[in-house]
């Protein structure tokens, strides 16, 4: 019977719990960016773009042309002045040419082209940055929003166990409860809904996490589980704006499109000029019905051999085409000119809002500390006049309250603090948080 049973247990008993790995915020930031999908495309984008090099190169490199057939023909014997065909007999007739050309000189369009390509790759590469800044950004929203909700989570389960405690220390001093009891048991009930909102938001943020670092749900934890204040060093505002002169990649996106419509539009408008080239073209026709002719001076379709070798150009006339093709990427070009004026001015004045930003985060975050320690050393002063028996339940609530509130009031300054920074990274577009990157 045992025997019968042993497998079933094994079954049913309940495997080893799978391990949670603990990442810091770097560790969760590489991670994310290793296996976001939208990068990935983009990085596919990067690669596509650097084959357009190629295709550039391509377009004017040695060409190599073949044609072959067959096909039937009457028979027909003779010479160039006498001639006698039968109808009634037919052969084969096989045919073929294969030519070759090998641009020399094309004025520089090759050139053009290709310093299009290589442009259009860098406008690739700077728009992937775009989107890895905001996945940094939103990693670390998503890291802080974890501990925020944790924070939140700890204090006030920690706030209802000294509650708890109270109200038994008070109960041994009465033996019926009266109003001041009640209205704790009321405060309670407050506290264990607001608690069960804030767990809510805890799995939520859990949740969250694992979305953006791209892991599977509950695999990947903070490892820094709570709020913790970290002063950084603040340089001034004109510091944060030079690097975003430097690092901000639409700057380069734009600069890199200018080049490339440039380029194109010069290449457009070389078309119409003929390109300098080495030709050379064998041609041969031979069938089994016809008379061949011979001498060099004799020129037979159906049974021949010619080569032909030499320099020469070659035109290709499309003007309206190639004007309108050049006006279109000329106009792109100044359309761009005049994005990147106002987008220089407007990433400057984005840089000096979220370091006032910044500056205003630190400022509450001043106010709400000090507030945060006035509220724990009158909830402390009250909590032992209620055990004592000398306080009073409302003294005790509203220390509660105000504890509750302050204590939430600094939890959330510190995120917006720590945000305040993600911020000032993404808008800058290179990492200055001191704590991530020391020499930002």
């Amino acid at each position: 019977m045992l025997r019968l049973f042993l497998p079933l247990v094994c079954l049913l008993a309940p495997g080893p719990a799978l391990a949670v790995e603990k990442l810091a915020l770097k560790e969760a930031i590489d991670l994310a960016i290793a296996k976001n999908g939208d990068l990935a495309s983009q990085r596919k984008q990067i690669e596509a773009a650097g084959f357009e090099v190629g295709r550039a190169s391509g377009e004017f490199g040695p060409r190599l042309e073949g044609l072959l057939g067959v096909g039937p023909i009457t028979k027909a014997e003779g010479n160039a002045t006498f001639v006698t065909e039968d109808t009634d007999v037919w052969g084969r007739m096989v045919f073929g040419k294969i030519t070759f050309t090998h641009p020399l000189y094309t004025w520089g369009r090759k050139n053009n082209y290709e310093s299009a390509a290589r442009a259009g790759g860098k406008v690739k590469e700077a728009e992937t940055q775009i989107h890895e800044n905001q996945l940094r950004f939103e990693v670390k929203e998503a890291y802080y929003g974890y501990q925020l909700a944790n924070s939140l989570r700890d204090f006030i389960a920690g706030g209802k166990a000294e509650l708890l405690k109270s109200m038994e220390k008070r109960k041994g001093k009465r033996k019926d409860p009266g109003k001041e009891e009640y209205r704790l048991e009321i405060f309670l009930r407050e506290v264990e809904s607001r608690e069960a909102e804030v767990v809510k938001y805890f799995e939520l943020a859990k949740e969250g996490f694992a979305l953006r670092v791209g892991t599977g749900r509950g695999s990947a934890l903070p490892k820094e589980e709570w709020l913790l204040p970290e002063p950084r060093e603040r340089k001034t505002s004109e510091h944060y704006v030079e690097l975003a002169r430097q690092f901000r990649p639409e700057f380069k996106q734009v600069r890199e499109g200018i080049f490339a419509k440039k380029n194109l539009a010069r290449a457009e408008h070389k078309a119409l000029w003929p390109v300098l080239g080495l030709m050379a073209s064998y041609e041969a026709a031979q069938t089994n019905v016809r008379t061949p002719q011979p001498g060099v001076f004799s020129y037979d379709p159906y049974n021949h051999r010619t080569t032909s070798l030499g320099v020469g150009f070659k035109w290709d006339f499309q003007w309206e085409l190639a004007n309108a093709k050049a006006d279109k990427y000329r106009a792109e070009a100044e359309e761009l000119e005049l994005k990147e004026d106002y987008a220089k001015q407007g990433i400057e004045v984005e840089v000096r809002k979220t370091y006032l930003e910044l500056v205003e985060a630190e400022d509450r975050l001043k106010a709400a500390t000090e507030a945060y320690k006035t509220g724990k050393k009158w909830l402390t002063g009250e909590a032992i006049g209620f055990s004592s028996g000398l306080g009073s339940a409302q003294g005790l609530v509203e220390a509660y309250g105000a504890r509750a509130e302050t204590a939430k009031n600094y939890f959330e300054a510190l995120y917006r603090h720590d945000l305040a920074w993600a911020s000032l990274s993404r808008v800058v577009g290179t990492e200055v948080d001191p704590i991530l990157s020391p020499g930002g």
